[in-house]
C-alpha cells in the first residue's frame, strides 16, 4: 500500500513540518512510519444525562501502524457506554450554552413584507389596505405595550450564536406573546407600519439576502464542537452528545488568520478528508495515525481576506461555493491550509501547555480511534 505523503507549503529549518497546517496532504506515494499508543482513557468526567442525553465514546488501547511496539487488544473495545449516574453534569456549560438557543433556530431568512409594501421613509412602510407581515425565519414572539410587535431570532453565523429581535409599531399583532412560530408564518397586519432590525445595522433586504439558509448545528446528523477555551471537543449523534475528549492546538494563541501563523482556526467548517495512513513526508509521525482535513478557510475567512486584499473576488467565490458544499477549499492563498484533527508523535499530558501544533487539533492518542470511528466526511465542526 502507498503512503500519503505530505507536501508542506513551508519547511522550517531543524524541526519537524506540520505536514498538515503547512500543506494538505497530497494524495501521492512515499515513505513515512507511524507510531503507537497504549494507555486508558483517563480524566472522564462523571454525570448523569443532560438536556442533550450525554453518552460517552470509549477507546482502550491500540497500534496506529508501527509494527511490532504494542499488540492490539484481544477483542475491540465497545465504541460507546453508558456514563456513569454518579454525579450530574454542570446545569451550564459553554457547549450547552452553543447549542441551546434562548429562541428557535433561524435555517434561513425571507422578506417580511410582500410586494404590497413600497417605502415611505426610513423604516417606514404602508400599503394599499390591510397587508400581512410575516415572520422572515423560525422565531419568538412578543408583544409589547402600545402595540409594539417583537419577533425574536436565534441564528447562527459561523462559530457564533447571534440574536436578532424584528421590531413593528403600527401593526395589529394576529399572534400573542411566547408563542413560536414558523419563517413565513402571518405576525400581524397593517397599512402603515414602522420597521426595524435591533441587533445588525444592515438594511432588512440586505439582511435577508446575505442568510437566506443558515446552519442549524443541533439538527446535524454528526456534529464536532471543539471549544478553544475549555481546550475540549464533544461529539453529537443527531443532537445527542456521544463524547467528550481533552484536545490540544496550535503553538500560538488566538484566532487564525493566515498561513504560517501557527493558530488554530475559529470558525464552521467540514470534514473533507479522512485517512489512517500509512503517511510519508517529514511530518510523517506528527499525524499519530489518525487525519481528518476540515475545509478552512471557509466562507467568512474569504470574505476577511477579500477585505485585506489577500485574495481576489474569484477566489473567495470560489471558497465560498466550495465550502457551502462541503468540499475542500484551497490552501494556495494567503490564508493557509490542510487544517484538521490528528494524533501526535507521542502521547501528551492535559498538564501540559497544550501548544503543540502548527495550527491543527491535536487528539490523545488514546482517544484517536474512538473519535476518528464516529466522524465522518460531511460532519460539521465548530471550533469556538
Amino acid at each position: 500500500m502507498g503512503r500519503l505523503r505530505v507536501e508542506p507549503e513551508e519547511e522550517r529549518a531543524n524541526e519537524p513540518v506540520e505536514g498538515i497546517e503547512h500543506g494538505a496532504p497530497a494524495l501521492t506515494t512515499g515513505e513515512g512510519s507511524c507510531i503507537k499508543a497504549a494507555r486508558p482513557l483517563s480524566g472522564e468526567p462523571a454525570g448523569g444525562a443532560t438536556v442533550h442525553g450525554v453518552m460517552l465514546l470509549f477507546a482502550a488501547s491500540f497500534v496506529a501502524c508501527e509494527p511490532a511496539i504494542a499488540e492490539p487488544p484481544a477483542s475491540p473495545p465497545a465504541l460507546i457506554r453508558a456514563r456513569s449516574p454518579a454525579a450530574p453534569f454542570p446545569a451550564s456549560d459553554a457547549f450547552i450554552s452553543f447549542l441551546d438557543a434562548p429562541n428557535p433556530v433561524a435555517g434561513g431568512f425571507t422578506p417580511p413584507l410582500d410586494s404590497g409594501w413600497r417605502a415611505c421613509g426610513e423604516e417606514c412602510w404602508e400599503s394599499q389596505g390591510e397587508h400581512p407581515i410575516r415572520a422572515m425565519a423560525a422565531g419568538r414572539v412578543a408583544v409589547g405595550t402600545g402595540g409594539e410587535l417583537s419577533l425574536r431570532h436565534s441564528w447562527y453565523e459561523n462559530h457564533e450564536l447571534r440574536e436578532l429581535n424584528m421590531v413593528v409599531s403600527g401593526a395589529t399583532p394576529a399572534v400573542a406573546n411566547g408563542m413560536e412560530v414558523l419563517g413565513g408564518a402571518p405576525i400581524g397586519h397593517g397599512r402603515r407600519i414602522r420597521l426595524q432590525l435591533r441587533g445588525t445595522q444592515e438594511s432588512p433586504s440586505d439582511f435577508v439576502a446575505a442568510r437566506r439558509a443558515l446552519p442549524v448545528p443541533a439538527a446535524e446528523r454528526s456534529l464536532a464542537l471543539i471549544s478553544h477555551d475549555a481546550r475540549e471537543l464533544r461529539l453529537y449523534r443527531e443532537g445527542t452528545e456521544v463524547g467528550r475528549f481533552q484536545v490540544a492546538f496550535g503553538q500560538e494563541a488566538g484566532q487564525k488568520l493566515r498561513q504560517g501563523d501557527n493558530r488554530t482556526p475559529k470558525g464552521l467548517y467540514y470534514v473533507t478528508q479522512k485517512s489512517t495512513g500509512p503517511f510519508g513526508g517529514p511530518a510523517a509521525a506528527y499525524f499519530g495515525g489518525y487525519w481528518m482535513r476540515v475545509n478552512y478557510p471557509n466562507a467568512f475567512d474569504a470574505a476577511r481576506a477579500v477585505d485585506e486584499g489577500w485574495i481576489t473576488q474569484e477566489e473567495q467565490r470560489s471558497i465560498t461555493r466550495n465550502w457551502r458544499a462541503r468540499r475542500e477549499t484551497t490552501k494556495r492563498t494567503r490564508l493557509g491550509g490542510g487544517i484538521g484533527l490528528h494524533g501526535w508523535a507521542y502521547e501528551w499530558s492535559d498538564d501540559d501547555s497544550r501548544a503543540l501544533s502548527w495550527g491543527c487539533v491535536v487528539m490523545h492518542l488514546y482517544d484517536a480511534p474512538a473519535i476518528y470511528a464516529e466522524v465522518q466526511e460531511g460532519t460539521m465542526v465548530v471550533l469556538f
